[in-house]
């Protein structure tokens, strides 16, 4: 297992019940998932746990768009583009830099601590762009918990992203990924993990969608892919034998 790394995607405060500004439906199921994950007996190569972490005003936010509601679309500019657009999902303030709704379940956390050297990506940190994927994100220097205010190392531009480049330096060749939301920001970092290389699994018993229908899909969606569903049968003693199995 030394080779594969465990990608923990943005199960922080905002996206969890019961108060949460975008909860996902039933999103707390997967805490005590992804903490046996943390376990000694899984002796991942690297553990990384992903962070939406937006600006104030930031493009996804409905509020930066009145009078547009949450959950509606917005055509816009995209912003390296003088003619390009693109469908913008406009969504509740969430995941506002320094918030408590922005920081990392304090369940998780506790277990990230007792673990150790869990890497923080940060991830929609550029008020102008939408960042659903964790390979697009920063990967911070400092292992959790990383301050509010951390600054993530320089990277070359246009080039491979950081999580894709910490990951091969770190020799990793294999990605199991959880969290939040499935037909979201899931789905965008296993679509990364594939299309940079890397044989992906995800396990869903540690993973919670926006919608059955959305979840359905996007599993069909990444299997086609080439992803490994692990799991699908609920939260039964099946999926860690099928995750070993995997694993081998």
């Amino acid at each position: 297992m030394s080779d594969t790394a465990l990608i923990i995607v943005d199960v922080q405060n905002d996206f969890l019940p019961p108060s949460g500004s975008l909860a996902v439906p039933n999103g707390r199921a997967v805490l005590p998932v992804i903490e046996e994950l943390l376990a000694p007996e899984w002796e991942w190569g690297l553990v990384i746990a992903s962070q939406d972490y937006h600006p104030p005003s930031h493009i996804s936010f409905a509020s930066s768009h009145p009078p547009h509601q949450p959950f509606s679309e917005l055509v816009l500019p995209k912003h390296d583009s003088r003619n390009a657009t693109y469908t913008q999902t406009l969504w509740p303030d969430h995941c506002v830099q320094g918030t408590t709704g922005a920081e990392i379940d304090a369940f998780l956390g506790k277990a990230f601590k007792n673990r150790g050297g869990v890497r923080v990506v940060r991830k929609g940190t550029d008020p102008r762009i939408e960042a659903y994927s964790a390979f697009e994100g920063d990967v911070l220097s400092q292992s959790y918990p990383a301050p509010p205010d951390a600054k993530p190392p320089k990277v070359v531009p246009n080039g491979p992203s950081a999580l894709t480049d910490f990951l091969r330096d770190s020799k990793i060749e294999r990605t199991v990924i959880v969290g939040l939301a499935t037909d979201y920001c899931v789905n965008q970092t296993a679509i990364s993990s594939i299309l940079s290389g890397f044989p992906t699994a995800l396990l869903t018993p540690a993973m919670r969608g926006i919608s059955p229908e959305g979840t359905a899909a996007t599993l069909t969606a990444l299997e086609g892919m080439g992803g490994a569903i692990i799991g699908r049968d609920g939260n039964g003693e099946g999926w860690r034998s099928q995750l070993h199995e995997w694993l081998k």
